[in-house]
């Protein structure tokens, strides 16, 4: 029995021993051994995952093209789109403004809508119809902008006591477009063009803050004819336009609409215009802020639906708001339709 203790220590003596001689040899195999454990369970996690289906980012966000599609379906309401590609909004060709013609109560309409912007009505009288081709640039609440649109009618002045006096046009009808282009520019950095055959040719840039004097609309109108023509030019140098303003190229007539050379809407005041102005910039910096980490618009879009449902709404109504049409309704029953 004693000699089996003795032997038992003479044992651990000597593996004691081997272990403090081959200390750096034990730790190469033990961190070996541990690599191995370890690999083991990496592979085996490895091939569970290969079991598991990862579904396309475009299956849950979209493609763009898909995305622009519903935002569209969105907008079409408020008579609008969206074009991904210079990252603007415009007005579609049927909207419900094409029904409600336009009139001067409009544009009064516009400064108290939180809409600062510069108006150039260029009335003229051609082929037994009065015409108003109109140019609009400037803030329409979170957005910066420009309009062209063509009117016209054969009807004669309304005079509703209190409300109004002066003529009311109608849009023109498909067969009576014109093809229109325009470039809007900031502080004479171009902001978007844009070009097509229609009645109503606008564009608008989101989250942009700018005040209509550092706007300016290089504008191109396709007339009909010579006699259009000289009518729409005779207008604008009755207007004050200058030689260095506009210029004629056979039906195609150019203008530079920088200040406008005619009266602006009563309700434009310095007062109105700081006032809404102040509102205005502060919107626009609100959603720059809230989209701050993002690029894409219809990232930023998808973010403004979730944390401000609000905005997202104000940002659907994009140009002139229904509101400032509100005065349809008053002089309706007083129209006639040509």
């Amino acid at each position: 029995m004693i000699l089996y203790y003795i032997n038992t220590f003479i044992m651990a003596a000597a593996l004691l021993g081997f272990l403090s001689e081959n200390v750096v040899l034990i730790t190469i195999v033990g961190i070996f051994l541990l690599l191995l454990v370890v690999n083991f369970f990496r592979i085996k996690k490895k091939k569970q995952k290969k079991h598991e289906v990862i579904r396309p980012v475009t299956d849950v966000i979209g493609s763009i093209p898909e995305r622009v599609e519903e935002l569209n379906q969105e907008l079409k309401p408020f008579g609008f789109a969206y074009e991904p590609y210079q990252d603007i909004f415009y007005s579609i060709m049927y909207p419900w403004q094409r029904e409600v013609g336009y009139c001067r109560l409009y544009d009064e309409a516009c400064a108290p809508l939180s809409m600062i912007i510069d108006s150039e009505p260029i009335k003229f009288n051609y082929d037994g119809r009065k015409w108003l081709i109109e140019f609009w640039k400037g803030q329409y609440g979170m957005n910066t902008g420009g309009e062209v649109g063509i009117y016209y009618t054969t009807g004669s002045d309304i005079n509703i006591p209190g409300i109004f006096n002066d003529t009311f046009y109608y849009c023109v009808k498909d067969e009576d477009c014109i093809h229109m282009s325009f470039a809007l520019r900031k502080n004479g950095n171009l902001l978007f063009t844009r070009s097509g055959y229609h009645w109503w040719l606008t564009g608008f840039k989101l989250g942009e803050f700018s005040k209509p004097s550092e706007l300016t609309m290089d504008i191109v109108l396709d007339l009909y004819d010579k006699r259009m023509v000289n009518a729409f030019v005779e207008a604008l140098e009755k207007m004050g336009y200058e030689e260095d303003e506009f210029a004629v190229r056979d039906t195609r007539v150019m203008v530079h609409f920088d200040k406008p050379h005619s009266k602006q809407p009563s309700t434009r005041t310095t007062f109105t215009d700081f006032i809404m102005q102040r509102n205005n910039e502060a919107f626009c910096n609100a959603y720059q802020y809230l989209t701050e980490a993002y690029v894409d618009t219809l990232d930023k879009l998808e973010i403004v639906r979730n944390e401000s449902p609000n905005m997202y709404n104000q940002i659907l109504g994009v140009g002139k708001p229904k509101a400032v049409y509100d005065a349809f309704e008053k002089i309706r029953g007083w129209l006639r339709k040509d």
